[in-house]
């Protein structure tokens, strides 16, 4: 017997280190692009804002500080030139930021701003904090700044104040995002990894196995359909093993017949006796055909692959044709009755016809005197019943009567017995149409066999 492995529905897999070892590397992979990809765009954003403010702020700061300027140069002027530059400390002592007199304006100042600064203008240097300052008296100007310099700074280098914060703001954002989406992402890896390791499995041809119910709502869709799916394969997988050690089964019977007449044929002198076997040899061998027929059309319904063709029939002359049409398979001493409804009905009349006609064989089998047809209409379904007065089925019996090759009278031969597949063919053609077939007791004192289908 095939023991069953232990990724069950009932119990959860446990993952492995590598699937943590997977999970972590995977989202320390994406985290790490997901905080460079931000971080780009937080700098480029304030790239952008900067240099699309550059000049209004500029201008702003600018007239900010043309009132310290202008009170600063009033000073310088009550004073002689000569003076000015001793006195200079003392007038900014209390200023934050550098200030000396200096001769020239930078090399790369644009003309504009040349022209202006000569009519007795600020220029603001707003790249570097410098503000020069005309003196109208004075071949030498004024230079204030760094404007945001401060003494005794204790400034790293290139790590500013406005780095600093923006930094610590990456960190305190994306800790907290990384911890919110691995946490949310965590249960979705382990459907995943579970889904992963049956789909393993699926390939191997386990069709037993079964993923656990999913924690995610992403992956419970597909979780339940892989399960489906591996139910149905697995009912395939028995039903084609189970059919195929059936058709062996069976076909041993007319084999060992055949090699039984083949050895009389060549034993056998006598000419009539000589036709006697070859004329049995010739039924094992149309046996053998009709099994192998009735096996493939079986194997071909039941993977789906026949195709309604649903006709609008009248029910009361179609059934009254197929009455017709069994006679003479019927019995002598066995009467056959019919009850069918009036009306119409859209069905496949092929399918219908062979599970009908299935039906009644079954019933001609096992009927003592009586077999009654009862047609009939309940809503949207039709509904086929076939009553017989034999011996009946036993209840434990009668859904095996339904499995393929099986016979519970093991007693009646090949011509009566069939092969086992009528009544399996009838289920088929039945759920084929959105319908059922089951056995139960007839009021005649027999079995009853029904056929229900769908009519759209």
């Amino acid at each position: 017997m095939m023991k069953r492995p232990l990724l069950r529905a009932d119990k959860k897999p446990r993952p492995g280190k590598a699937s943590k070892a997977s999970l972590a590397t995977l989202f320390a992979r994406y985290f790490i692009i997901a905080m460079a990809a931000e971080l780009a765009i937080i700098i480029g954003f304030a790239f952008m804002l900067g240099k699309l403010y550059q000049n209004s702020d500029s201008e702003n700061a600018r007239r900010m500080l043309d009132g310290p300027a202008s009170l600063l140069v009033q000073e310088l002027q009550r004073l002689p030139v000569a003076a000015r530059e001793q006195a200079l400390p003392q007038l900014t002592r209390h200023f934050s930021y550098p200030v000396k007199l200096i001769t020239t304006l930078p090399p790369d100042l644009d003309p504009e701003s040349r022209q202006n600064f000569a009519s007795g203008k600020t220029y603001l240097d707003f790249d570097n904090n410098l503000l020069y300052i005309p003196l109208p008296d004075d071949k030498r100007m004024l230079l204030l700044g760094p404007l945001d310099a401060t003494p005794n700074s204790n400034d790293s280098g290139w790590i500013t104040e406005d780095i600093e914060v923006l930094l610590l703001w990456i960190v305190f954002t994306g800790s907290t995002l990384g911890l919110l989406m691995y946490f949310y992402l965590r249960p979705m890896w382990r459907d995943l990894v579970s889904v992963r390791d049956a789909a393993e499995l699926f390939a191997n041809g386990d069709f037993h196995v079964r993923t656990p119910q999913a924690h995610s709502r992403l992956f419970a869709p597909l979780s339940t359909a892989l399960n489906s799916m591996a139910a149905r394969l697995e009912r395939l997988l028995e039903m084609h093993q189970a059919m195929s050690h059936a058709v062996a089964h069976e076909i041993r019977t007319p084999i060992a017949r055949l090699r039984f007449g083949l050895t009389m044929l060549e034993e056998e002198d006598n000419e009539d006796e000589r036709r006697r076997y070859s004329d049995g040899m010739e039924r094992d061998m149309q046996e053998l055909e009709e099994l192998i027929t009735a096996s493939m059309e079986y194997a071909k319904l039941n993977r789906g692959e026949a195709i309604l063709q649903r006709e609008q029939v009248d029910l009361y002359e179609w059934f009254d044709d197929l009455i017709d049409l069994v006679q003479p398979l019927k019995p002598a001493g066995i009467s056959l009755t019919m009850d069918c409804a009036r009306g119409e009905a859209a069905f496949d009349r092929k399918l219908i016809y062979v599970a009908s006609r299935n039906l009644l064989l079954n019933a001609f089998k096992y009927a003592q005197h009586q077999v009654h047809l009862i047609v009939e209409r309940q809503g949207n379904m039709l509904e086929i019943q076939v009553d017989d007065d034999g011996h009946g089925i036993p209840e434990a019996d009668r859904e095996r009567i339904f499995e393929p090759f099986r016979r519970l009278d093991r007693s009646r031969d090949r011509a009566t017995g069939g092969y086992g597949l009528g009544l399996s063919y009838v289920r088929l053609i039945a759920e084929h149409h959105g319908g059922s077939a089951f056995a139960g007791a007839s009021p005649l004192g027999g079995a009853r066999l029904t056929l229900r289908i769908a009519l759209s």
